[in-house]
């Protein structure tokens, strides 16, 4: 009997977390629809760990901008390797989709080994000094990756995990 009311309990206690979950999610998104994303004046784009100039940030319709921060394994967090698949798909595509991703990490040296070691070569702004999230407060990491229209804006249930 105690066995079935514990099984019952966290059954019980996992669809209350799902729940709650989701609640959360429908806040986030909510806040977000239509936000603009603050752009700070001074960016620094690096190329597999080397300063770059990279203009065409503001040329396509719509970006999907993730942001990562120093918690964890930014790289890990990053998903390097399936970013770099969905980018040639829509290069090959000719999907008029811009990717921006922004890291603030405590430690750039061992970040720059990853994006080498994974051969990541698209643009990728460095935050040194965590302007972005300091201008935008984003949500916690696995909310901060938004779909973006021409103005920097959140689209319309553009949130993505």
């Amino acid at each position: 009997m105690t066995k079935r009311i514990s099984i019952i309990f966290i059954v019980l206690f996992f669809c209350f977390c799902q729940t709650s979950r989701n609640e959360d999610v429908k806040k986030i998104i909510k806040k977000w629809q239509g936000r603009e994303i603050l752009i700070p004046d001074e960016i620094i784009f690096k190329t597999l760990g080397r300063d770059t100039v990279y203009t065409h940030l503001w040329e396509k319709t719509y970006k999907i901008f993730t942001y990562i921060d120093s918690i964890g394994c930014s790289s890990c967090q990053l998903g390097l390797t399936d970013w770099k698949k969905l980018i040639n798909i829509c290069q090959q595509q000719k999907i008029d989709l811009e990717f921006v991703f922004v890291v603030h990490s405590s430690d750039f040296e061992h970040f720059d080994n990853d994006v080498i070691l994974y051969d990541f070569d698209y643009p990728i702004i460095y935050d040194y000094h965590n302007r972005f999230n300091k201008l935008n407060k984003f949500p916690p990491i696995p909310y901060s990756t938004f779909l973006l229209d021409t103005d920097f804006h959140v689209g319309k249930s553009a949130l993505i995990f």
